[in-house]
């Protein structure tokens, strides 16, 4: 009955989306849209905007766009990627919500790679939806008392196994961990479900959500390029269940605790068949000392979902060498009780050409047990209209030990509405 429910909202929602796409012409094409991949918001970001809008007066917030306000992440930019917000104020019941700060958001993501990564494009030679994506939100505003919000998110797609609750225990079929929500290699998932509590320097959440580490995330738009890095998929937590609390210690330093029912459950906890008990801790500690260089230090500890109990760290510094110039490096490490040894290094270098392009390289070296892997990307975000991003790219991965090597041509485009 629940997923019923979902799958009517989803196809609402769905039709009032591609009924507004007219608006897309509209707009001129002046206006331009966030760097994508460079606009991911993270519980850090959460908590520094707790404390700006205590800066300012609440009908300030409420003058915000759609794609600013709040920590919904959707990288849109401006108010002409929201279709789905401007189609609901056209109803009476739609323009409450919004009046009450209820805000509705998406996107489709779709592609082409010519062979499997194995990381979310493992579905070679075909045209794929990636990700509709549709989210519900109202942002915490605590300013003035105690802030409530939430955060609802729904994805279809190749990409929504690969964020269902399959560290959930085994058999269980919770929450989104169901055969029924699936359809061959398409499915359903609900990747985030949480209430947001707020009070000046402090958020919390309460529920199922993205995992906090690394820079590459899950949702298409939150990233530069169409493929992931190895670490991204192998390494870190794709979503988790439990409790987190943010707090802005200073504009310059944020910090996060949480509690969370092990690695990718869904209201659930992991188990994986010896003594695991489905219990972790998670800490991130973000520092941005001058404007322009940032160091964020994240680490698990516990039930690690498959990867068996133990400890998992990622570290990502950020610079701006120049304006439009960014470089970006990360490292992680694992560590479980499966024998299991993972080391990774991840480098970015991406480059804003003007307003429509930008070009990026990833490189990485990824080491598992002893066996080294390694891969460079090279590709380009274009941005023909507001809304619309395309990204090609072409991949290599090869593994020295084994004298093998792949390259990969990819393409995708990606609808904010």
């Amino acid at each position: 009955m629940f997923r019923e429910t979902c799958k009517k909202i989803v196809a609402i929602l769905a039709v009032v989306s591609f009924t507004s796409l007219s608006g897309l012409a509209a707009e001129p094409a002046s206006k331009t849209v966030e760097q994508v991949g460079l606009s991911s918001r993270t519980i850090e970001d959460c908590a520094k905007d707790s404390k700006k809008d205590a800066k300012k007066k609440s009908d300030d917030s409420k003058k915000k766009s759609t794609c600013d306000n709040g920590c919904d992440g959707d990288g849109d930019g401006n108010d002409s990627c929201s279709l789905l917000q401007r189609a609901m104020n056209k109803t009476g019941i739609g323009r409450r919500l919004s009046d009450a700060g209820v805000k509705v958001s998406g996107y489709a993501q779709m592609g082409y790679h010519s062979d499997s990564t194995g990381l979310f494009n493992s579905h070679p030679d075909d045209f794929n939806l990636h990700q509709m994506y549709f989210r519900v939100t109202k942002a915490a505003d605590g300013s003035d008392g105690i802030g409530v919000g939430f955060t609802s998110d729904l994805v279809y797609g190749v990409d929504a196994q690969d964020v269902q609750s399959f560290g959930n225990e085994d058999g269980t079929n919770d929450f989104d961990d169901d055969p029924d929500w699936d359809h061959g290699i398409y499915g359903w998932a609900m990747p985030q479900l949480y209430l947001e509590l707020a009070k000046d320097d402090l958020t919390v959440l309460l529920g199922h959500f993205y995992g906090v580490g690394g820079y590459e995330k899950s949702r298409a738009t939150e990233n530069f390029f169409y493929s992931h890095a190895k670490t991204m998929y192998l390494a870190e937590a794709r979503t988790l269940t439990g409790i987190v609390a943010a707090y802005n210690v200073s504009e310059e330093l944020t910090t996060a605790f949480a509690w969370v029912a092990g690695w990718n459950t869904g209201f659930d906890q992991a188990n994986d068949g010896d003594t695991s008990d489905g219990s972790a801790f998670a800490s991130s500690i973000g520092f941005e000392p001058i404007e322009g260089i940032s160091l964020t230090y994240t680490l698990g500890v516990g039930d690690l979902g498959e990867l068996g109990e133990g400890y998992a760290h990622s570290v990502v510094g950020q610079l701006e060498i120049l304006d439009g110039l960014r470089y970006v490096i990360q490292s992680d490490m694992v560590e479980t009780n499966h024998h299991l040894h993972v080391y990774g290094l991840n480098q970015y270098v991406l480059y804003d050409i003007n307003d429509t392009l930008s070009a990026g390289v990833r490189a990485e070296w990824f080491k598992v047990n002893g066996v080294s892997e390694n891969d460079v990307t090279f590709g380009l975000n274009i941005k023909p209209r507001d809304c619309v991003v395309i990204r090609p790219e072409v991949r290599t991965d090869w593994e020295p030990s084994a004298g093998t090597d792949q390259s990969i041509f990819g393409i995708d485009v990606i609808l904010s509405y």
